[in-house]
């Protein structure tokens, strides 16, 4: 069972989706993102942003919020990049305590980085170097300070959004030309796009289309 579903309308500019999941995990593009998941037990864990998807089995009901970029080290007190792809514990028990973490009082936003993360959702093919200038930083200051953000680097989180503006593309159109779709989504052509879909999901972007659910 897969189902996704909006936060709570007082968390939404800190969580951008919630979702529950159980069984076998359908074909899905990674997630750039830190989840916050809430075990059946109750238990409560972090686990870090995705550059490849995942697979297998859910054993149990398994709820998971999305954090949007920032709430980890703003919220949460915990640098993204501090968080590993497998997780770690957080205080707590139970989906009341992960909201009533996540309304906790933040610490400022790095306007930086929230500049950069802008653009590389605009232009997700453009090198590092432009973003970096244009947000008045070096590339190695950016990614410093976009890695406690957001967990990746600028590089690695224009990756995977890069993917997802391919697929997005391609699903509002009711023939792809994926040459074109590769272009408009910042890949150099369609060769480096095919490349990238199986580092990720370990299928051409078109078996991946075919096979995953519409939200995937």
């Amino acid at each position: 069972m897969t189902s996704d579903f909006a936060p709570p309308v007082d968390l939404v500019d800190r969580v951008g989706r919630m979702w529950r999941r159980s069984g076998e995990l359908p074909p899905a593009l990674p997630q750039p993102y830190v989840d916050l998941l809430v075990f059946a037990d109750g238990s409560l864990w972090l686990t870090g942003p995705e550059t490849e998807a995942r697979t297998g089995n859910v054993a149990e009901p398994l709820t998971g919020l999305r954090l949007r970029p920032g709430t980890c080290a703003s919220v949460l007190g915990v640098a993204a990049d501090e968080v590993p792809l497998a997780g770690m514990p957080l205080p707590g028990s139970g989906l009341d305590a992960a909201f009533r973490a996540l309304r906790a009082p933040a610490r400022p936003a790095d306007p930086a980085v929230a500049q950069v993360l802008q653009a590389v959702r605009e232009t997700p093919g453009a090198p590092v170097s432009d973003h970096a200038a244009a947000a008045g930083l070096s590339e190695r200051q950016l990614r410093r300070r976009f890695s406690v953000a957001v967990g990746l680097s600028p590089k690695a989180y224009a990756r995977v959004v890069r993917l997802h503006r391919a697929m997005a593309l391609a699903r509002s159109s009711p023939a792809p030309d994926w040459a074109e779709i590769a272009v408009r989504s910042g890949f150099y052509d369609q060769p480096h796009m095919l490349a990238e879909f199986r580092r990720a999901v370990g299928s051409s972007c078109v078996r991946f289309f075919q096979a995953a659910p519409a939200d995937g």
